[in-house]
């Protein structure tokens, strides 16, 4: 064994599409000492743009890279940190806004409800692509945001009526990270941390005291090209393009008629001699010049560099960043830094290539190559010194265990995110206004707030943004959504009084809902169109109700009326033919003599108003109280034949048929099974 044991010492493993590097070192006072790297490559193309397709080939060069670092080092490897590619991350742009009814003015919970609802949404693009794989969202950023449609900074204590904002938000495959724990394993090795390469770059070359810079970084490697911008002191943005330095190769191949290998050979070759020496597949000898090749591969580096810099746009909110950085071996390529410059709009200096002798915080003891390809290992080893935590971060929620991946500082929105819950649930949305036109003109009765999901944190209260660690306990009481706007008929009428004409009973003020007689009870509905009437007289009221009076005899409480005749509460108004001859007219007066001489004996009593089953029932005046039990001889109910026990509820409440009824009470009657 050597003289440092596998606790103290760090080993980060860059796993590539064509090379994997590996390398040891230790902590000293906050730098990473490096003791030995091992590079070799892939003897076989077992990786295609980053993705292991070869478990068995990739894990036994693993195997060849820790044998031959132990080997150096006179120790055993055990622990390892390794990093997923960033080309295996998935992104997805999405647009969200929400529109009030009226202006108000924005709080910080009004822009985290927009976020999280962006984030929900991008999440379920990511599923209609990719329908039957897990994914953890890795992180997301609001590329712009909008206020009554116009870009602001800050929507925070700003005043309008709809707030939007462009997300972005970066998916990693759970399938990556299962394939890469495969490989690691069956090497003999146990992971201990897990980046992804776009951070590991980051961190070896931007320190956290330059993330307040809008800076893109540019990892090209051999399958694809990865990119990461920093702004406000933080990593806001992964992205990826599918061509990167394989491309190129490809383009060599196909012009000169050469394997594969032998193209990447001619392709290193380009930065060392004027001349290069190769046999093409047939074994024709040939020698070009370094231009003759350049000619060659220029339009696909001029593509190459091109979706690149549309990338580091889109991922940047369509403007350039401050800066460039550029690492992997793609990077140096020729006019590679030159060409993004160009497209960026930005001066060339502000380009760079960046190689191990850049990466800050290191001491190199094993004379590394001074090469863009070794960032992204040193990254991984310094990413594994400074939090030397586990690669995901377990929590629990609402008694649910949710495993969230370590590449960003953990919310608790984070964890909402992983267990799917609805932004809806957190924030929840206000009633809706009821809108409604009564007697022509528009209302509108506003709905109400809804409670927010009340959150705790290991039993206290905590908010969305709160920070995460290991085994934290989550609990989230989600939200109680607003109630809409509401309002009954009865709200909109004022001295009720009741009448029957030609026997079916009316409430005044009458009521018309698009057009339709409705109870005093109605729930009025979203648009409908509410007419209130209190006709004083008989002649408004005929009008209203569109009964034709002409050659009709107009009588109420059996006696004849006028137009004018004012109407008061129980009246009994009857429309009815003109007698065709003078003889039925003598015989109608005698019969309505005789009707009056019986009303006037009963005391003045007036008919009293009940309802049964929802259907109103006028029941004659009389001396006496009416019984519950009264009721059968006004309404159609069949109690010779049985279907169960009889339930009486009046106004609500058990009845029995030797209650009393009166007038306004409301009766239930059915058949219980």
């Amino acid at each position: 064994m050597g003289r440092y044991t596998n606790e103290e010492l760090i080993f980060g493993l860059d796993i590539g599409t064509r090379t994997i590097i590996g390398t040891v070192g230790y902590k000293e006072n906050n730098k990473f000492v490096i003791l030995a790297y091992e590079s070799i490559e892939h003897e076989e193309r077992a990786m295609l743009d980053g993705q292991i397709h070869d478990i068995q080939k990739v894990s036994r060069a693993v195997y060849q890279v820790k044998t031959a670092l132990e080997q150096k080092l006179s120790t055993q490897l055990t622990d390892v940190a390794i990093a997923a590619a960033g080309r295996a991350l998935s992104t997805q742009i999405v647009s969200v806004d929400n529109t009030y009814e009226e202006v108000q003015e924005f709080t910080l919970s009004d822009v985290h409800n927009l976020e999280l609802y962006g984030v929900e949404k991008a999440k379920e693009e990511q599923q209609k692509i990719s329908s039957k794989m897990d994914y953890f969202c890795v992180a997301y950023s609001v590329i712009n945001y909008y206020l009554d449609g116009y870009i602001i900074t800050s929507l925070e204590g700003h005043k309008g009526t709809s707030i939007s904002a462009k997300i972005i938000a970066t998916f990693l495959p759970k399938l990556v990270i299962d394939s890469l724990y495969a490989v690691t394993e069956r090497a003999g090795l146990k992971v201990i941390n897990l980046t992804l390469e776009p951070i590991a770059a980051i961190n070896a070359v931007i320190p956290d005291n330059l993330r307040l810079l809008n800076l893109a970084l540019v990892d090209i490697g051999a399958g694809t090209s990865d990119i990461a911008i920093t702004k406000g002191g933080s990593v806001v943005a992964y992205g990826m393009i599918p061509i990167a330095g394989d491309e190129v190769t490809e383009a060599i191949l196909h012009q000169y008629l050469v394997d594969f290998n032998t193209a990447e050979k001619i392709k290193k070759q380009l930065s060392l001699s004027q001349m290069i020496e190769f046999d093409d597949i047939l074994g024709i000898r040939h020698q070009v010049t370094i231009e003759e090749v350049r000619q060659v591969i220029l339009p696909t580096l001029e593509t190459l560099t091109e979706n690149i810099a549309n990338k580091i746009l889109e991922l940047n909110g369509e403007s350039s960043p401050n800066a460039v950085f550029c690492v992997g071996g793609g990077s140096q390529m020729l006019s590679v830094t030159q060409n993004l410059a160009k497209l960026l709009k930005i001066a060339p200096e502000r380009v760079a290539l960046r190689t191990a002798e850049n990466v800050v915080n290191v001491i190199d003891q094993a004379e590394v190559i001074n090469e863009p390809q070794m960032i992204t290992p040193l990254g991984i080893c310094i990413t594994s010194m400074q939090s030397r935590y586990n690669e995901l971060t377990t929590v629990t929620l609402n008694d649910r265990k949710i495993d969230l991946l370590n590449a960003k500082k953990l919310t608790i929105l984070d964890a909402i995110v992983a267990a799917g819950i609805e932004h809806t649930e957190i924030f929840p949305k206000k009633g809706k206004t009821l809108m409604f036109k009564l007697n022509g003109e528009r209302q509108r009765l506003k709905g109400e707030n809804g409670i927010p999901a009340n959150i705790l944190l290991n039993g206290k209260q905590a908010t969305i943004n709160d920070m995460l660690t290991e085994e934290d306990l989550i609990q989230v009481e989600k939200a109680t959504p607003g109630v809409d706007g509401q309002a009954a008929v009865s709200q909109y009428v004022k001295d009720i009084i009741k009448v029957s004409v030609n026997g079916t009973a009316f409430t005044i003020p009458i009521v018309l809902v698009n057009g339709d007689y409705v109870s005093l009870d109605y729930q009025i509905k979203e648009n409908d169109d509410v007419k209130v009437t209190s006709p004083h007289n008989l002649g408004d009221l005929l009008e209203f109700l569109a009964i034709s009076y002409e050659n009709k005899i107009l009588m109420v409480n059996l006696s004849r009326v006028e137009l004018d005749y004012k109407i008061r509460n129980g009246d009994a108004i009857l429309i009815d033919d003109v007698p065709a001859t003078a003889d039925e007219e003598m015989m109608y007066n005698k019969s309505l003599d005789t009707t009056q001489i019986t009303s006037d004996k009963e005391n003045d009593a007036e008919q009293i108003f009940i309802t049964v089953n929802g259907e109103v029932v006028i029941l004659p005046a009389k001396e006496t109280s009416y019984m519950l039990a009264s009721i059968f001889d006004y309404i159609t109910f069949d109690l010779t034949k049985p279907q169960g026990t009889i339930q009486l509820l009046k106004n609500g409440q058990a009845a029995a048929l030797t209650d009393n009824l009166q007038d306004g009470d409301a009766l239930k009657i059915y058949w219980k099974k």
